[in-house]
């Protein structure tokens, strides 16, 4: 995801097995998302992310919204959020110097739609469309200004109390005069095992660069979502970049609230 709006960024939540959610509800999520690496320029970079999300899922159809605020310190070449440059200046990474600033705002909101379809009693394929909406200010370098698009399919397999889920997709960039932005490929797996109240979750995700001088973003997830109640959820995250268009290190928690049967 990206992690940091999805993410975890990401939408909001990270992805339970497709066993662990379905019947309809409506889910409204909030949490922190803290994460430091240097994304291959000299000086480090901390993000803090503080998302809002809410998400609706009727049948086989879920809509997801997400609006984070976001404080970065570090360098200005260096933005957050899904669709975001990482390691690459302004200009489309020119080789101008880049000023090392904090600064803090309204991130860029992500809405997504997720259709599932049962192959069998075990095995889905989900398809998403997502779109990042151009609400992070370019000034402050927390966005890029455009509004781009996500296509992405993933087959998800479940193995009793283990799912395992394969995806891929292709985002599109929107034009922008400040960064000469690339549509890029992404992919990822992802592994879960549902314990009692508790899903243990592994994901590794990889996507290009958005700039041709911008590296490639690669990461391991890991996370624990406690259902404390038919309501209430729990969930703690922590992750490694495997490149510089990665953190080094993060870590985020998120609180979700249900209404609706589950």
């Amino acid at each position: 995801m990206n992690r940091l709006i999805a993410g975890a960024c990401a939408a909001c939540a990270l992805a339970l097995p497709h066993a662990a959610s379905a019947q309809d509800y409506v889910q409204l999520s909030t949490g922190v998302d803290y994460s430091s690496g240097d994304y291959g320029a000299d000086e480090d970079t901390t993000m803090l992310a503080v998302p809002v999300g809410v998400k609706l899922k009727t049948g086989d159809l879920s809509l997801r919204v997400s609006v984070p605020w976001v404080t970065v310190d570090g360098p200005s070449g260096v933005i957050p959020g899904d669709g975001g440059v990482r390691g690459g200046g302004r200009g489309g990474g020119g080789g101008d110097p880049v000023e090392t600033v904090s600064r803090s705002g309204l991130g860029d909101i992500v809405a997504a739609a997720t259709y599932s379809f049962a192959l069998s009693d075990a095995t889905y394929f989900d398809l998403t469309g997502k779109a990042k909406l151009p609400t992070a200010s370019v000034e402050k370098s927390l966005g890029t200004g455009t509004t781009d698009f996500t296509l992405q399919g993933e087959v998800l397999q479940v193995f009793g109390d283990v799912s395992a889920a394969l995806r891929a997709g292709r985002r599109f960039n929107g034009e922008s005069d400040d960064f000469a932005l690339d549509d890029v490929w992404l992919g990822g797996a992802s592994l879960f095992y549902v314990n009692g109240p508790t899903t243990w979750g592994l994901d590794y995700d990889w996507r290009d660069g958005s700039l041709p001088t911008a590296p490639n973003r690669s990461e391991v997830t890991g996370s624990a979502t406690h259902k404390l109640s038919d309501a209430i959820r729990l969930q703690g995250y922590a992750y490694t970049g495997l490149s510089d268009g990665s953190p080094d290190l993060g870590a985020g928690a998120q609180v979700l609230y249900r209404f609706g049967s589950n």
